[in-house]
């Protein structure tokens, strides 16, 4: 498990290196900042592209080989970040790191089905959450220590490097860790290569899969409404601080939000053993509308500190239990399919919701952000109860 979790942090710190270099970037090339930003857009774009084709190697062959595949190319594209000339190099590049990191999450996802009951997995969840939600508060740290030594190259080395340690801790390639069938009442789960099953406890089955085209629908729509919401708002509090003339609070604002996540998900260890997914849904999906309605309501940068929290807080309850039970939607031979098309959704829809609604910041239209958020994010949470009360009571 430990190095799932470096595997996850590593590629979310990857991800969020490249903001506090955007500067030493584009005066070492010579350009713009937007030139450079291009890349970020990249790294979206491929690890959202690359999603679906990561789920099905991880079903097909096995997460082992899923996972240790996508991270021997993000180590390479991050060895290439580091040597990089120029910023066309810079894009391909980000877009490589991008998507060899896309691996992580269906690779975890299956990894995490053999842990019963449900609880179980929810709790893994929220632990791999903390630890990456750490990861994107150590990033800074890194990009400044880096260019402290007068190079932004060395960042990107060492996330080469971990990435490298990572692929040799994972272990042997395996078919599949999981079980075609449940174990019998009594009995422990078949053996085999790959990560070790917990024993199996007694709890209640898991209702029978969907039909396909029902179970692809909903774990899309619900991708796709979970990044607009959860994924777009938190991309949006820095271009709102720039409109309220408080651009030098943007750290203060991201920082905010992790702790949100990292807070959130310290204390559902504790709830998702009591709580049903219906409750925690509620929870998560209530703080996130009650902060992006404070943020439509009283602009500024303090509210918009307290916004990212709430939106973080959300994130650690929606998320994560979102992330224990769609997969159950789909047999057992195509869950990773079904995580990996769920983040691809969100993914995606995030990045077109930041690109479609920063202009409306630019125009001064704050609230109507907001609000429109606070509305989404309000619909999100009734669907999710909807579909929880019906499946998982």
């Amino acid at each position: 498990m430990s190095a799932l979790r470096w595997a996850a942090a590593l590629g979310n710190a990857d991800w969020h290196l490249c903001a506090p270099l955007l500067v030493a970037l584009a005066a070492a090339w010579h350009t713009d900042i937007a030139t450079v930003t291009t890349g970020v857009a990249a790294y979206s774009l491929g690890q959202g592209l690359a999603l679906p084709l990561w789920g099905w190697l991880a079903d097909r062959y096995g997460p082992g080989c899923s996972l240790r595949t996508g991270l021997v190319v993000a180590a390479a594209a991050s060895v290439g970040s580091a040597l990089c000339p120029g910023p066309g190099w810079w894009v391909a590049l980000r877009t490589a790191a991008g998507a060899g990191f896309a691996t992580v999450t269906p690779s975890v996802s299956l990894y995490f089905e053999t842990l019963r009951p449900a609880p179980a997995r929810q709790r893994a969840f929220a632990a791999l959450t903390t630890v990456t939600a750490a990861s994107a508060l150590a990033s800074p740290l890194l990009a400044d220590t880096a260019l402290s030594i007068g190079s932004w190259r060395p960042a990107f080395a060492v996330i080469a490097l971990l990435t490298v340690v990572t692929v040799w801790r994972i272990g042997a390639v395996c078919p599949h860790p999981l079980p075609a069938a449940p174990p019998a009442r009594g009995r422990a789960p078949a053996s085999g290569p790959g990560p070790e099953p917990l024993p199996a406890t007694r709890a209640r089955p898991d209702p029978a899969p969907l039909p396909a085209a029902y179970a692809y629908a909903t774990v899309l729509g619900l991708g796709a409404a979970e990044g607009t919401v959860m994924l777009g708002l938190p991309s949006l509090l820095a271009p709102a601080l720039a409109t309220t003339g408080a651009a030098t609070a943007t750290s203060a604002v991201l920082v905010s939000y992790a702790l949100g996540v990292l807070g959130s998900t310290l204390v559902l260890r504790r709830h998702a053993r009591l709580w049903r997914p219906a409750r925690l849904l509620a929870t998560g999906g209530t703080l996130g509308a009650g902060g992006a309605v404070l943020a439509a309501l009283v602009p500024g940068a303090a509210v918009l500190m307290v916004c990212a929290a709430l939106l973080g807080t959300a994130w650690g309850y929606l998320h994560t239990t979102l992330q224990t039970w769609l997969p159950r939607l789909f047999p057992p031979s195509a869950r990773a399919r079904a995580a990996s098309l769920f983040s691809a959704a969100a993914i995606l829809a995030s990045s077109a919701t930041v690109a479609v609604t920063t202009s409306l910041l630019q125009e001064g239209r704050h609230t109507v952000v907001f609000a429109t958020g606070a509305a989404l994010c309000a619909a999100l949470t009734c669907w999710t109860l909807l579909v929880a009360r019906r499946r998982w009571r």
